[in-house]
Order: structure tokens, then sequence, then C-alpha cells
């Protein structure tokens, strides 16, 4: 089981729909796949239409209160979720102490079921991000095309690092920068791409999501990118994203 959590203080950059998307591919791969949505907004639930304070399954404020079984809910084959409501907020500013909850639990077996767990987290640097980062085999961080977004990848790569140095038994693996809503006609873009790929050589994604309405319009027909357009440019390349993640994952399997 492996475990992927996705990363940025900055909001309106794509983890969610990184999340929903990549995590919909993998369970359609065969992967019995889970979400974990640690953002008070519960964007997660929102996107996909599952009622995120329902009682009826495990939330990740359960996680985070110590639970010792969980009972998901089931999106579809192969997919389930945890999801998260505003409830959550509470912990954001709680300090991890004596080890990371979910890092417990995850070690306890309580997702052993599943081939891959990926996380999605708010758009902050606080303690859910750390629970998320600590109960993670792999993360990365999303950002659009735009120059501010490079001071915000920095910081996030600065927070994942303080983490991983200040919690122990945690050895979360980098796996890289996603650039998304990108426009190849924008003057700037080709500069900005340039600059990324001098700063961050082979952590950025070969891949890249393109600016396309019908990433935009999905959630609002309950749909994900994958089922929405089946010929679309967006499904094409959350398609060759994929890829490139487990791609990226056996990689560094082989190396550890």
């Amino acid at each position: 089981m492996k475990t992927i959590s996705i990363i940025c203080q900055k909001g309106g950059v794509g983890k969610t729909t990184a999340v929903v998307n990549l995590s919909t591919i993998f369970s359609k791969k065969g992967y019995k796949t889970l979400i974990i949505d640690l953002d008070p907004q519960g964007n997660v639930s929102t996107y996909l239409n599952f009622d995120k304070n329902t009682k009826n399954v495990t939330n990740s404020i359960d996680l985070l209160s110590g639970v010792t079984e969980i009972l998901t809910g089931e999106l579809s084959e192969n997919l389930s979720i945890i999801p998260s409501n505003k409830e959550i907020a509470r912990y954001n500013d709680e300090k991890i102490i004596g080890g990371a909850k979910i890092s417990k639990l995850k070690k306890y077996g309580l997702f052993n079921e599943f081939d891959f767990v990926f996380i999605d987290t708010p758009p902050t640097m606080s303690s859910l991000v750390q629970e998320g980062i600590a109960a993670s085999d792999y993360y990365l961080i999303p950002t659009k095309p735009e120059f501010l977004a490079i001071e915000g990848v920095a910081q996030a790569m600065s927070f994942a690092k303080a983490t991983l140095k200040n919690t122990p038994n945690v050895n979360a693996i980098f796996l890289g920068v996603l650039l998304n809503q990108i426009e190849t006609r924008r003057a700037s873009y080709e500069e900005f791409l340039s600059e990324l790929e001098y700063l961050l050589g082979d952590r950025l994604f070969k891949t890249k999501i393109s600016h396309l309405t019908e990433i935009a319009d999905s959630p609002f027909y309950g749909k994900t990118v994958i089922d929405f357009n089946k010929e679309s440019k967006a499904r094409i390349e959350f398609y060759k994203l994929a890829e490139e993640v487990i791609e990226r994952v056996e990689k560094n399997e082989k190396i550890t």
C-alpha cells in the first residue's frame, strides 16, 4: 500500500482536482484506491457528489480522534473515500505530539486493504498538512504557471522538509512539482517554464495539465474529468500524469 499526499499552501492550484482524477484513474486501472480528505472545505466530497456530513462512514475527524477501524464511503468500483467537513478545522493548529495520528493508524494496518491512498490537504501550512505528509510515502506539489507560484512551491517544499525532520519515523519522498492550469499561448509561459526547469530539474513532472473548460465544468455535473468527456484533452493529460506518477513511485521503490 502506498500513500500520496497533495500539498500546497496556495489555494486554486488544483490539489483537489489532481486527487479526484488521479484516484479515479488508479481505480479504473484496477488499483483499490482510497481518498482521505483533510481539507475543512470538504471539496473532494462536493466534487464527487458525496455527502460530507454523513454519519454512516468514517470521516477524517474520526481518524484524528483515534479510531481502531474504518468504514469508508464507496464511490465506485475500487474507489472509496474518507470525507472531511468544517469540523476538522479545530485540528488545524494542534501540534503533533508523540507522533502523527494518521501515520499511527497506517502502521496499525487500517488502510492495508488499499493499493493506493491519496490525501487531499488544505491550502495552508498547518498541522493538518503535517498529518498528511507524515502519513505519506510520497508527496507532490501542484502549482500554476504564475510568477508568485515559484515562491509558493519553495515554501511548500521547505514546510515538508521541516515536517519530515521534526516528526519521528516519517520518510515521505518528494515525487515532484506538477505544473497545472497551463496556457501555452501566454507570452510568459515559456519563460516561466524555463525558470522552473532550471530550478527543479527532474523534480518537475514532464506531464503538464492544461487550463481547460472541461476541468472547470466537470464538478458541476458531478463527474470527474475522466468520465466527463471520453475524448477530451484533459482526460488524456491526466492519464499521462497517472502513468508518470506510477513510474516515479516504481523508480523510487527500486532505489529503496
